[in-house]
């Protein structure tokens, strides 16, 4: 058997104060600056590593010798420069994360933002244009926010807002409510009847084509 296999036991930090002639703290303070971790067996008793005595002894002597602790060769390396860099190193992180954040954010901002503002406007008016039907989540889509709330008949954005059920799922019909009356106003005017009530002319042609495309086509010099 060797010296490496033999293994040192460890001591009661109690045997060492005698040992060494420390205090308590005192011996915890060469603990620390040897790097050397104290182990709490219970409640009464913490032992030095047994892997460390021998450590312990050397510096023992060498401050019995005169000698301050620091120079020591056997201390543990100060990590101060080792925590200072850790954190500038964590404070940049924070640095980095919070911008990475703020351009995200307006990134978002600008993406969100609509590239047509006349999206609804113009939406709206094919729509009512050409009798289209459409469903809740297209209106949403041309910016016709509260949709899913109408009721039948709602206005909203200058339109009327027309409810319908068709297998369970909601569709929808819209007409202008706003810049309509001067037209409206127009056809009853020219819609009177004459002659014991019969319409000619220009009336005649207005009755039975009320929209206003078939007026517009109606008064429109080819």
């Amino acid at each position: 058997m060797t010296a490496d296999d033999i293994t040192t036991p460890d001591i009661s930090i109690r045997d060492l104060e005698q040992r060494w002639g420390l205090s308590r703290n005192g011996l915890k303070a060469r603990a620390k600056a040897l790097g050397v971790e104290l182990v709490r067996v219970s409640s009464t008793c913490t032992v030095w590593p047994g892997d460390y005595i021998d450590l312990g002894d050397r510096l023992h002597e060498h401050i019995n010798a005169g000698n301050p602790l620091g120079t020591f060769p056997g201390l543990a390396p100060d990590r101060s420069d080792t925590t200072t860099a850790s954190s500038a190193l964590t404070k940049r992180e924070q640095e980095t994360t919070a911008l990475v954040a703020a351009i995200a954010s307006v990134m978002g901002q600008q993406q969100s933002a609509p590239s047509d503002p006349l999206k609804r406007a113009k939406g709206l008016a094919e729509a009512a244009d050409h009798q289209l039907v459409l469903a809740t989540d297209e209106l949403l889509a041309l910016g016709v926010k509260g949709v899913d709330g109408f009721a039948d008949g709602d206005e909203a954005f200058g339109y009327r807002f027309s409810k319908h059920r068709q297998r369970n799922r909601t569709l929808w019909t819209v007409e202008r409510c706003i810049g309509v009356k001067t037209l409206k106003q127009l056809e009853q005017a020219v819609g009177q009847k004459v002659d014991a009530g019969r319409q000619v002319g220009f009336a005649a042609h207005l009755t039975s084509n009320t929209s206003g495309v078939s007026l517009f086509a109606a008064t429109t010099i080819s």
